[in-house]
């Protein structure tokens, strides 16, 4: 479906990994965004290349939407030292509400990624504000792990470290009936509501989740960028994953009031991966991190025998298809997405908004 209805940028990868920036030397995707005074903000995580390897959260502006400043340095670096920041910082989506910035992004200590919350006033300093949730508990709130089983998709819900597994957090752009509310979540997706934007509590009941037959989300979800407001209600993009490891965008529409109530659910997607650099096909220079053995399994071969691992999960078909979105932005009624190809690089695409809207009705 997506060959319609978006158009990817010719310039695709708009931002690749540079060798000399340790930092973001191997990998960059997963990217928030933010449009205002005519600039687009782009937040973005970022890997280095060693074997105790983290993730930071670098920062790029531009006047196109597609020609990126970039900075030396990140935005916002973690602790490796510190055992809750091990693996750095991850996905970070940016939302404004009234006059304050948000940024959910999640803090990973290589067991479990938890939700944590930074605010800011003018989009370039960042105050960390900690954890979202004190009480959230993922698989007692019904969540669930995909793991795999001589290539067949399974579940499991043991439990890792301490069960405070949240990710994926996507802020309402304004309070509804005088509260913040958000989506998060992986495998599910769960709803929760603030007084603060700083600190929330999940309804219970996940709210979206994987769809039984032959869906392109029947193996799990995943929330995408910040809702967008919209005539019709809050649309909603989302990250769906089949049991052949392609990761597509769906759409739900939510009631403007009531963001409980979903109005519309795609049944297909509305944008997937096609080209060779969003379907892990560049051997060598393509790095996913849900591979089978995840990151610890690339960074403990030499060169030599990862590309044989990577060319034997490809004849296998065990690399995972993917684009992964955070970030959107409407302007002038035309909806530019950013997102992760193939956990490694960051591009961009664009559809009418009215395009959309009509595929989800």
């Amino acid at each position: 479906m997506d060959k319609d209805l978006f158009t990817r940028s010719k310039r695709n990868p708009i931002l690749k990994p540079i060798k000399n920036h340790k930092w973001e030397a191997f990998k960059v995707y997963n990217p928030g965004v933010f449009y205002e005074d005519g600039k687009y903000h782009l937040y973005y995580r970022a890997m280095n290349k060693s074997e105790d390897w983290y993730s930071s959260i670098g920062y790029a502006v531009s006047d196109d939407g597609e020609h990126f400043k970039r900075f030396s340095d990140p935005l916002l670096a973690p602790n490796p030292k510190t055992e809750l920041e091990k693996r750095g910082y991850e996905d970070p989506r940016i939302t404004k509400v009234d006059d304050t910035y948000f940024m959910a992004y999640a803090v990973y200590d290589g067991i479990e990624p938890r939700l944590n919350i930074a605010t800011s006033k003018d989009l370039n300093t960042w105050t960390k504000q900690g954890q979202a949730f004190k009480d959230f508990r993922f698989t007692k709130m019904g969540g669930f792990l995909p793991i795999w089983h001589s290539g067949e998709p399974r579940y499991s819900q043991k439990p890792r470290g301490k069960d405070e597994w949240s990710k994926a957090g996507a802020i309402f752009p304004s309070k509804i009936k005088n509260k913040f509310w958000m989506l998060f979540g992986d495998c599910n997706i769960w709803l929760a509501y603030s007084d603060s934007g700083i600190k929330w509590k999940s309804i219970k009941q996940p709210f979206i989740k994987p769809r039984k037959g032959k869906y392109f989300d029947n193996y799990y979800v995943e929330m995408g960028p910040p809702p967008i407001k919209t005539d019709s209600g809050w649309l909603v993009l989302y990250h769906g994953i089949d049991r052949k490891i392609y990761y597509r965008l769906g759409a739900l529409l939510l009631d403007i009031d009531d963001p409980s109530k979903i109005l519309y659910r795609s049944k297909e997607p509305v944008f997937g991966p096609k080209e060779s650099y969003e379907l892990g096909k560049l051997i060598g220079k393509t790095f996913i991190d849900a591979i089978p053995g995840g990151l610890e399994a690339i960074q403990s071969k030499n060169k030599k025998d990862l590309e044989k691992y990577l060319k034997k999960l490809d004849k296998e078909k065990m690399i995972p298809k993917v684009i992964f979105c955070c970030g959107a932005v409407l302007v002038d009624g035309v909806l530019r997405i950013y997102y992760g190809a193939s956990d490694t690089f960051i591009c961009t695409a664009t559809a009418r908004l009215d395009d959309i809207l009509k595929t989800v009705k």
